[in-house]
């Protein structure tokens, strides 16, 4: 036998052993499989992960966080224009640009100077972001004040050469300009007086020395963005603040480039110095200054070397947290089938009443559940079997107690009926014969539909006996059209109605009851109503006698049929549909008014044959 034919019938040998293994030793080795390969692959995924999603939000926390300086640079820009705006066009600085155009005397000097002064320090903008301000009259008369102590201190000579400088770098159409000069920055703002209209006069020209708090950032406690490692260069690239890496103009230019001009935020890696730094530049919106962060990579990692063993850790605790759930799961699901077990073994004895309490919730405790539900479900249609086969024999009984020959009822009471006449008691005889019509009525009619006037004249024969019953206690009243009479309805329709009101709602120990049935035809619909002036119903036994109906809950009535009013109505509903409706008006002393609304139903060519027959 090859070795290769050997090593796959061990293999499917070990398969079949592994397949019929017990569930609980599978379960423990997919648990230990789970911890070796998870613990490795969760390994290295959470580092490479970790790594790059620490990067990213480096990167994102880098970008908010320069966009937040770039905004408050340019607060601190626009804060500082106005003020050297406001400066140029103080009041107590006129007598600078009103120079008579004589050489001044060392005391109108040394005047003007002092101004100068008081006006710079009636500014704070002014004195916390410039070291020295330098201002030249439209006579060329140059003052100046300093006040940086460690500053080479300005001299009337350098404040000249200065502003011989600047002088030609602003315009009446470019009257400010940041202007980077040997290390140094300077803000020069030309000052003007505009005269009404387009008159515009020259007043001199304002050169300020800025300090270096100027362009200090807000972060500097940040490791991803502060002053160490952000370059702040004017709109061409000059560099205003420079960093760590000690950057020159040519160095910026890479990251000077925006697409078609617009203002947007991107972040590169780029290698500096043999180093590979995160670069994330920006330009602000409104003056177009670059702002330039390097993060170090070193940096970053340094955090994700702080992070990754932590996440490692927590990672293998969780892992045996998972070996441990798992088998307590695993004792959950076998004792809850060790219950489904018992249960099965008490449904083989009959008892299917025993209820099943699972040992946890889950879905073979909710399977438990439902397999309690099936049993009690089985019980109950036992139970039903059990009384349906009561009722059925009890309903034999009754049939064959009933199973007496219409016919011979008939010839009785006619023999009856003949032999009052012939002993001169009318009374007894109509009594016999009226008995007889509406025997012959109930039979021949039962379930079938027949004319309403069919249907009154057995109202009438029955109402004849009642009243021979009560002596004549009540009277009744008919008022029912030609068109109604000749409206077809299902037999026995008035007749329980009629009981109902002479049981109980008539007091039949007075003789002033009075029932009224009134029936018209109106838009195809048989308009049919009984009404007596009995005691009536209160609103309560009204709503008790509605919500039978509206539950379909039938009714058993020991009648003259065995049918009451529920089960009439409920018959009709059952036969007209949603066409059928009815009123139940009822007031305490006063009676009772039920009315019934049947529409014209149309009968099938097999019911027309019906009714041609019977006719």
């Amino acid at each position: 036998m090859s070795s290769k034919k050997t090593k796959n019938i061990y293999l499917l040998y070990l398969w079949k052993k592994i397949r019929d293994m017990k569930i609980r030793t599978k379960l423990t080795v997919y648990l230990v499989m789970v911890a070796v390969v998870c613990s490795a692959a969760i390994g290295g995924t959470s580092y490479v992960t970790m790594r790059n999603t620490l990067i990213d939000t480096v990167e994102d926390t880098a970008i908010s966080l320069l966009k937040q300086a770039g905004i408050q640079m340019e607060d601190r820009i626009r804060e500082f224009q106005d003020a050297s705006y406001s400066f140029g066009n103080a009041e107590e600085l006129r007598a600078i640009y009103e120079g008579t155009g004589e050489e001044s005397t060392p005391w109108e000097y040394s005047l003007n100077k002092q101004r100068l002064t008081v006006s710079f320090l009636m500014h704070p903008v002014l004195h916390d972001y410039a070291k020295a301000v330098i201002l030249e009259n439209g006579d060329g008369k140059i003052y100046f004040y300093d006040q940086d102590p460690k500053n080479n201190k300005m001299t009337e000579e350098k404040a000249g050469e200065m502003t011989e400088k600047f002088r030609d770098c602003v315009s009446n159409t470019n009257p400010i300009q940041w202007i980077k000069e040997e290390d140094r920055v300077y803000f020069v703002r030309k000052i003007m007086n505009h005269q009404g209209g387009k008159r515009i006069r020259t007043l001199g020209t304002a050169v300020f020395e800025m300090d270096s708090d100027f362009f200090d950032l807000e972060y500097d406690h940040n490791p991803y963005v502060s002053g160490d490692n952000v370059v702040i260069a004017g709109e061409k690239g000059d560099i205003f603040q420079n960093n760590l890496l000690s950057l020159e103009e040519k160095s910026l230019s890479p990251y000077l480039h925006y697409k078609e001009g617009n203002y947007y935020v991107y972040s590169a890696r780029r290698k500096l110095n043999g180093l590979e730094y995160q670069v994330i530049p920006l330009r602000t919106a409104e003056f177009h200054w670059n702002m330039i962060c390097f993060i170090p990579y070193s940096v970053i990692l340094e955090k994700a070397g702080q992070v990754i063993p932590r996440v490692l850790f927590t990672t293998f605790v969780f892992l045996a947290a998972g070996l441990l759930l798992g088998m307590v799961i695993y004792r959950s699901i076998k004792k809850n089938l060790e219950i489904i077990e018992k249960g099965m073994e008490q449904y083989e004895t009959g008892n299917y009443s025993a209820l099943l309490t699972p040992a946890v919730y889950d879905e073979i405790g909710c399977l438990i559940l439902q397999f309690n539900h099936m049993g009690l479900k089985i019980d109950e249609l036992n139970q039903l079997a059990r009384k349906e086969e009561e009722e059925k024999q009890e309903l034999q009984y009754q049939i064959l107690e009933a199973q007496i020959n219409p016919h011979f009822l008939y010839n009785t009471l006619g023999a009856l009926k003949w032999l009052a006449y012939e002993k001169g008691q009318d009374e007894i005889a109509k009594l016999a014969d009226a008995i007889i019509s509406l025997l012959r009525f109930t039979v021949k009619n039962a379930n079938q539909e027949i004319l309403l006037s069919a249907e009154l004249e057995s109202i009438k024969n029955y109402l004849y006996i009642q009243k021979a019953r009560y002596d004549d206690a009540f009277r009744e009243e008919f008022e029912v059209t030609e068109e109604a009479e000749h409206f077809r309805i299902l037999g026995f329709l008035l007749q329980p109605f009629i009981e109902n009101s002479i049981l109980h709602g008539l007091d039949t120990a007075r003789n002033d009851g009075v029932i009224r049935i009134t029936g018209r035809v109106r838009e195809n619909t048989l308009i049919l109503s009984v009404e007596d002036n009995g005691k009536g119903m209160t609103e309560e036994e009204r709503n008790r006698l509605l919500e039978k109906i509206r539950q379909n809950r039938t009714e058993k009535y020991k009648g003259f049929n065995g049918i009451g009013i529920i089960n009439i109505i409920l018959r009709q509903k059952l036969v007209y549909g949603e066409g059928f409706r009815y009123e139940i008006d009822s007031e305490p002393g006063k009676g009772t008014r039920i009315t019934l609304m049947i529409p014209e139903r149309e009968r099938t060519e097999h019911e027309e044959a019906c009714i041609d027959r019977r006719r």
